[in-house]
């Protein structure tokens, strides 16, 4: 079974790794295939900002249902793949919508996961 041992170094979470020469906004979605960003809203990305939000060079947790367990992930992960939607986080502060800020959508397996340790570089 692919999973954390308790001296790993993923604690269950994802961490992002912002590699962009600007400060960006991370957070994941469960629903894949649906891209819509109905589960979500600007404002409360923006009340909540610093649990999303990574600057240049700094790496960011953010939170999930538990990586280190298959289980979880096959009971809570729609079509076995995790989205990752980057905003940028200027641009946010001032769009209409938040697709208009987005920068990229990504999509990860579990297995693509536990190979990088759970640490995902936008670049």
């Amino acid at each position: 079974m692919i999973g954390c041992k308790n001296n790993s170094s993923l604690k269950g979470k994802v961490i992002i790794a912002n590699k962009l020469h600007k400060n960006i906004v991370c957070f994941l979605g469960y629903n894949y295939p649906d891209l819509k960003l109905n589960f979500t809203n600007k404002q409360k990305i923006l009340a909540n900002l610093k649990r999303f939000e990574i600057d240049t060079d700094q790496s960011n947790e953010v939170d999930t249902i538990g990586l280190c367990q298959k289980g979880l992930w096959n009971k809570y992960i729609k079509q076995n793949l995790l989205m990752l939607f980057v905003f940028d986080r200027d641009k946010l502060k001032n769009a209409n919508k938040l697709e208009d800020a987005l920068i990229e959508r990504r999509y990860y397996s579990f297995s693509q996961l536990m190979k990088v340790n759970g640490v995902i570089t936008v670049e």
